[in-house]
């Protein structure tokens, strides 16, 4: 899954929990959230909603793999991402079209960020998400150079226009 896909799976379960300044970096194939505002209430909430909405009848060792955390941090496995993604494309199918995602959610915004990450093959990053003010991306490229992007989030909900209208492009 691309950085994309992960970085909008971890929103959603943000949105779930209203955690709204975070920072989140990459430890290779997992994710650290990071924030003043999860509690063990927040970790809770989205290891219920994991269990009740996605998996009707879990396989053997799903229950043993829940969402880790503590107090201040959450760490997000690519099993768990996978469970959130499967959760986000259920609900979103389920919506009609006319309800289409808001742009300016979280996991939209995140989703935004994370085609830039990956359209310049980072591979290791950070993300400092201090809404409403805005969001602040360190990253590293795969050729070892690092680089930094201050997006306000009025830039971002351009930027995730746009490439929402190449996405839809390119399936025409």
């Amino acid at each position: 899954m691309a950085h994309s896909k992960y970085l909008r799976a971890i929103g959603q379960s943000l949105e779930m929990t209203r955690i709204e300044a975070f920072e989140l970096e990459n430890h290779g194939e997992s994710y650290l959230v990071r924030s003043r505002s999860i509690t063990p209430t927040c970790q809770w909430i989205i290891n219920n909603s994991l269990i009740a909405a996605v998996w009707d009848t879990p396989t053997p060792g799903e229950k043993d793999s829940p969402l880790k955390g503590g107090k201040g941090w959450l760490r997000y496995e690519p099993q768990i991402i996978s469970r959130l993604d499967a959760q986000g494309r259920k609900q979103r199918r389920s919506h009609l079209p006319a309800q289409v995602q808001a742009p300016s959610k979280p996991s939209q915004h995140l989703r935004t960020l994370g085609e830039h990450l990956d359209r310049v093959e980072a591979s290791e990053f950070t993300i400092l998400w201090d809404h409403p003010y805005s969001v602040t991306v360190n990253y590293q490229t795969s050729d070892g150079e690092s680089e930094q992007k201050k997006f306000s989030f009025e830039k971002l909900h351009e930027l995730g226009f746009h490439m929402r209208f190449r996405r839809s492009t390119r399936s025409l």
